[in-house]
């Protein structure tokens, strides 16, 4: 009996014991977060490209960017580090001070439409930030061609979502898209005027824009010269079958809700252009942007309300807006 007694006591002991040194280890590191979510691990449906400085699907071992080196010319991929962020440590130490250009901006759907720039003169620069790396076009001819027909990338020219990390000046060029003259699914962010606009579709059909001032503008503050998350939706109006909703939200707030007819498409089938429109089957620019991107995602479907959330609020969450 009392060697029983004994041996129940030697595992009670045991068990405090083990049982204070998980804790004692975990309270080591009182300030460690867990792993941000990977947003689109269940989100994949009609995503029509994905690309970003980190890793939006936790199965996805790609590089995220192919960057080329402008003291020699050479390109390399690279992949995220063990934060699931673009590998900064490995592009400083690679690039030894040089300026480096984005050459590739890998999509990570799976469905391989990956957004390609191969003539060195139209490459948009790489800037490694270390809080919100991104890249930028030059304003003037910049832009990379997303590898895959716009039609597939939408419902037809119609319908479709983007929600990205952007930089939004005033510069007056196309942020992405495509267009000739009135045929067009774009936006500006900004125009000029500091204005944000979205024609998805055609121009010109209001409501399709936003007053972006700087946030500091008395009566109409915004994100002008600011980092924020931008949502641009064309959907279905479940309330009247021949008209379609614009929507224009930032920060996860909504800006414009308008209608406009259904039976206006864009019938264009470039290739999707990021930091200019594409203009042609060539992947030409149209009036290129200096908007800068950390991160841009579409759907070929107007995302509800409860979708969009989601997502916004996780790229404002990870990028700290």
């Amino acid at each position: 009996m009392k060697s029983i007694k004994k041996l129940l006591l030697h595992i009670s002991l045991f068990f405090c014991i083990i049982t204070s040194a998980q804790v004692a280890h975990y309270n080591q590191y009182p300030t460690m977060q867990p792993q941000p979510q990977h947003i689109l691990d269940e989100k994949l449906e009609n995503v029509s490209f994905a690309f970003s400085h980190r890793n939006l699907v936790s199965d996805y071992n790609g590089p995220l960017i192919r960057l080329r080196r402008v003291s020699d010319n050479v390109e390399l991929d690279f992949y995220a580090d063990g934060a699931g962020i673009v590998d900064l440590a490995a592009i400083n130490n690679w690039r030894s001070g040089a300026n480096v250009y984005v050459t590739v901006w890998y999509d990570q759907s799976g469905l391989n439409h990956h957004a390609i720039q191969a003539n060195i003169t139209q490459q948009p620069q790489f800037i490694p930030d270390p809080t919100l790396p991104h890249l930028v076009g030059d304003g003037s001819n910049d832009i990379l061609l997303v590898q895959e027909d716009f039609q597939n990338l939408t419902e037809n020219g119609k319908n479709g979502s983007v929600l990205g990390v952007f930089f939004a000046t005033d510069r007056a060029g196309i942020a992405f898209g495509v267009n000739t003259a009135s045929e067009r699914w774009l936006t500006h962010i900004n125009w000029s005027n500091k204005q944000c606009y979205f024609d998805p579709g055609y121009c010109c059909n209001n409501p399709r824009s936003f007053f972006n001032y700087p946030p500091t503008h008395a009566t109409n503050p915004g994100s002008l010269t600011k980092w924020d998350q931008y949502s641009f939706v064309r959907r279905n109006d479940l309330s009247n079958s021949t008209t379609d909703r614009t929507i224009m939200r930032l920060g996860g707030i909504e800006k414009v809700n308008g209608g406009l007819p259904d039976n206006q498409s864009c019938n264009l089938t470039y290739n999707f252009g990021i930091c200019a429109a594409s203009s042609s089957i060539s992947g030409s620019p149209s009036v290129s942007s200096n908007t800068k991107f950390v991160e841009i995602i579409m759907y070929k479907t107007g995302l509800s309300d409860t979708e969009l959330e989601e997502i916004e609020q996780n790229q404002i969450g990870f990028w700290n807006l």
